[in-house]
């Protein structure tokens, strides 16, 4: 049963909450001084990209104070291991017009065939703390993914090394790619990605969360190190690791339906 794996680890971990896509501007909280003021809706922002939206990813970006016209200037800061120049800040400077509260940053992106199915891509976008209303949400981060639509193809097993325990696992696959999906895996709400070659290798595995928080170091997730294949089994080498460090390499397994 899954929720034995806390047992010898009560005292690290505890259960996530999920990530929750902001889009209600719940911080935009006003000055009332006749100056301008801007927010983000939130402090995350989930994006499915797909082929009908234009290979664009709209941010609003809110006003406090309509009167008169007035314009705000955006940065967009790309993670690590993003391929340069794959997406690009369209609105470096959104201009409001008289009366005018919502603006929209456009970042773009290449054709959608282009993205790896399996990847999420993370970025964020932000201006001038000074700008900000009294929120202070003048930063937001951006994780973007491709929508695939993932059917179940059956009830396999996991078995994890690292928390020393097993379960019938559901598993599904994309129809758009050979990319396999482990929902609620480690725990609800977080799932498991990877995608599979022509020979049913592992050809993509990205970093993700798992789910479980640490009591001190925060969210615990895995960076791939490499796989083996036999029969329907497949074992990855995952690193297991917070912001502070990392607890090693554990092997998991998946066997197949």
């Amino acid at each position: 049963m899954k929720l034995n794996i806390l047992k010898s680890w009560s005292l690290l971990f505890a259960m996530a909450t999920a990530l929750v896509a902001c889009s209600d501007p719940e911080g935009v909280i006003y000055k009332g001084d006749g100056t301008p003021d801007y927010a983000f809706a939130g402090a995350n922002q989930k994006v499915e990209m797909q082929p009908t939206d234009g290979n664009k990813i709209i941010v609003p970006v809110y006003r406090g104070n309509t009167n008169g016209a007035s314009s705000i200037d955006l940065s967009l800061k790309i993670a690590e291991g993003i391929e340069e120049g794959l997406f690009a800040l369209n609105t470096p400077t959104i201009n409001f017009e008289d009366g005018q509260s919502v603006g929209e940053a456009i970042i773009t992106y290449p054709d959608i065939n282009d993205l790896s199915a399996a990847a999420i891509y993370k970025m964020s976008l932000s201006f001038e703390e000074e700008k900000a209303s009294p929120s202070k949400l003048n930063t937001i981060s951006i994780s973007a993914q491709r929508k695939l639509t993932f059917k179940s193809i059956g009830t396999g097993f996991f078995t994890t090394q690292f928390f020393g325990d097993g379960w019938d696992q559901p598993v599904e696959k994309a129809e758009e790619a050979n990319v396999y999906r482990l929902p609620d895996c480690y725990v609800a709400g977080y799932p498991i990605m990877f995608s599979l070659d022509e020979e049913g290798n592992v050809s993509s595995f990205v970093d993700q969360e798992t789910g479980y928080v640490h009591s001190e170091y925060g969210m615990v997730s895995v960076n791939y190190q490499g796989s083996m294949r036999q029969g329907k089994a497949i074992t990855f080498a995952l690193l297991f690791y917070v912001d502070a460090g990392n607890f090693g390499v554990s092997e998991e397994t998946i066997e197949l339906p």
